[in-house]
């Protein structure tokens, strides 16, 4: 029986929990929050395993340390781009993942828990854990979002010493100096489903987003009759930065409709013309022609009810995990 097995049921805490700890990532202020988490962990699992890195090359040592450690649970203190490249270093499939927010943006475990706030866990709150499909790009895989179009340009400009300093407010000084410079070059991008291409676009503004994860303010889309293998692309087609400002508007609101100047496509590949500046979980990238697919590889997360509701999964009452 493997490890994800074990954990499957409608809820679920750990018992024998690894925690790898990224010591080094969100802004410089947050220090105090790491150590309370550490712990917090040290003293709730008597039984757990406790990991600190602060440096890439102890990641894959750290990683197998864990592995012989066989923990029933893998608490990942960081934010988004520390799941992101753990998932590059073939974290553990089978062994569900927990997030403690310790990073910029920490969107993931937003999502996860529906909150932010410490006493998510400190509370012991009951957890669902849910398999989740992964994308891929270029032998990459993805988690959260990828970004093209604006998106990429924003990632591109975002300043490392701004958000150690400042944290989260570095995306919006990046996303508003985006907003002034202009669209940049279009992108050229073809939608494909069961290997045949069905259409082929051009804009020069695209949101890529990848099913379930949404970076806010984008809510959750209805899913019904939608295959869980694809991605929904959306399309800014308005003209100018008046209609941009409504489109953002407009996903923020959930909004759809011609008067929002967005139109929403769902594909099973993506592929992009030209070389194109975007972003993978907030971190700035360059896909190639070709990149962006769904891939058959999951992992299990750990979903509160509340967190479960916000990205529009089902909350089953049957034991068993859902593959999404």
């Amino acid at each position: 029986m493997t490890l994800t097995e074990k954990a499957q049921g409608p809820f679920f805490w750990p018992r024998r929990p690894a925690f790898f700890h990224n010591t080094t990532s969100g802004p410089l202020w947050r220090k105090a929050t790491h150590l309370r988490w550490r712990k917090w962990f040290e003293k709730t699992f008597s039984g757990g395993h406790y990991i600190p890195v602060s440096r890439p090359e102890e990641w894959p040592q750290a990683l197998k340390t864990i592995q012989a450690f066989r923990p029933d649970t893998l608490f990942v203190g960081g934010g988004d781009g520390t799941i992101h490249h753990l998932l590059q270093l073939h974290m553990l499939p089978d062994c569900p993942v927990a997030m403690a927010p310790l990073g910029t943006a920490n969107v993931l475990s937003y999502h996860l828990r529906g909150k932010r706030d410490f006493s998510f866990y400190s509370h012991r709150n009951p957890l669902s854990p849910v398999s989740v499909r992964l994308g891929e790009s270029s032998g990459r895989f993805f988690l959260l979002m990828a970004g093209i179009g604006f998106d990429g340009r924003a990632a591109q400009k975002v300043n490392p010493r701004t958000k150690r300093l400042f944290g989260s407010l570095a995306y919006p000084l990046a996303a508003s100096a985006t907003f002034v410079y202009g669209p940049g070059a279009p992108v050229s991008l073809s939608f494909q489903r069961n290997g045949v291409e069905v259409e082929s676009r051009q804009s020069s503004w695209a949101v890529l987003r990848r099913f379930p994860f949404y970076f806010p303010p984008f809510p959750a889309h209805e899913r019904t009759g939608i295959p869980d293998h694809a991605f929904q692309l959306d399309l800014f087609t308005g003209k100018n930065r008046r209609d941009l400002v409504f489109f953002f508007l407009g996903a923020a609101l959930g909004k759809s409709g011609n008067f929002w100047r967005r139109e929403s496509v769902r594909t099973e590949k993506l592929s992009i013309k030209e070389g194109v500046a975007g972003q993978m979980d907030g971190e700035s990238t360059f896909f190639l022609p070709n990149s962006l697919s769904v891939s058959s590889r999951s992992i299990t997360l750990l979903f509160s009810e509340q967190g479960l509701r916000r990205t529009g999964l089902p909350m089953s009452t049957e034991p068993g995990s859902k593959e999404v």
